[in-house]
Parts: structure tokens; C-alpha cells; sequence
């Protein structure tokens, strides 16, 4: 990409940073060049809305006895399972199974500190979680 076709547009989600991305000057050699995106921006905006609203689908799903706080804690920090998966260093269908309350309550202390440390908090917070 050259220079001149680098977006140069302001990006609130960035708080005044730039990024970096790679391009050719007029002598054709490449250089950094500091760039922001709108589009980025929306995506950006966009996909933190998403989680929010699967946080608060979540805190009903909890109510009625469906997912467990671990469920809530990984939208909460803005996972996916396959992030959640490699920050607890467990398969995915694991993982899966302990977003559920039925499995969640089985679990010990050994795993739901694992989580704990994942989301950074307290492991009393996954235990003792209050709506």
C-alpha cells in the first residue's frame, strides 16, 4: 500500500493512538506509516456492544439456572471459548461443559482457580456469584 493510500481518518477507540502498518513512500521503499480507520472503529464498536449484550443474556441465563459465572466472566473479558480454552489450558469441550450450572457446581477448587486466574479475580467471586 503506499503512502498516500493509508486511511489517516480518527478512531475513538484507539484513545488518540495510532497503529502501524507498512507501506512504500514515493522512492518505493517500505516505511512505517501511522494509519486509523473508521471502519475499524465500527467493527471495533460493534463487536464490544455484541458483549455486552451476550453479558447481560448471560446474567438471565444464570438467574434461571442455565449457565454458570464462568459463562458470564468470559463475555465479561471479551473471550470466545477457544481464547477461554488456551488462557485455562483445557480442551474446548471442557470449557464448554463448565459454562453449564450443572457441571459448574461439580467442579473443585483446582479448576475454578485455574478460571479465576484466566479472568483475574478472586476465586470466591466464581463461587459466590451474585446477580
Amino acid at each position: 500500500m503506499k503512502k498516500i493510500e493509508v486511511p489517516q481518518e480518527n478512531n475513538s477507540t484507539l484513545n488518540g493512538q495510532r497503529k502501524v502498518m507498512y507501506g512504500t513512500n514515493e522512492s518505493g521503499e517500505f516505511q512505517r506509516i501511522n494509519y486509523a480507520s473508521s471502519v475499524e472503529e465500527f467493527a471495533t464498536i460493534t463487536a464490544v456492544e455484541e458483549y455486552h449484550e451476550l453479558e447481560k443474556e448471560c446474567l438471565e441465563e444464570i438467574k434461571n439456572d442455565i449457565s454458570s459465572p464462568i459463562k458470564y466472566f468470559m463475555y465479561k473479558n471479551r473471550m470466545d471459548l477457544p481464547t477461554l480454552s488456551s488462557v485455562v489450558d483445557m480442551f474446548s469441550f471442557r470449557v464448554k461443559r463448565h459454562l453449564k450450572m450443572k457441571h459448574f457446581r461439580k467442579l473443585n477448587d483446582k479448576i475454578l482457580q485455574k478460571y479465576a486466574l484466566g479472568f483475574n479475580i478472586k476465586i470466591e467471586e466464581l463461587k459466590d456469584f451474585k446477580i
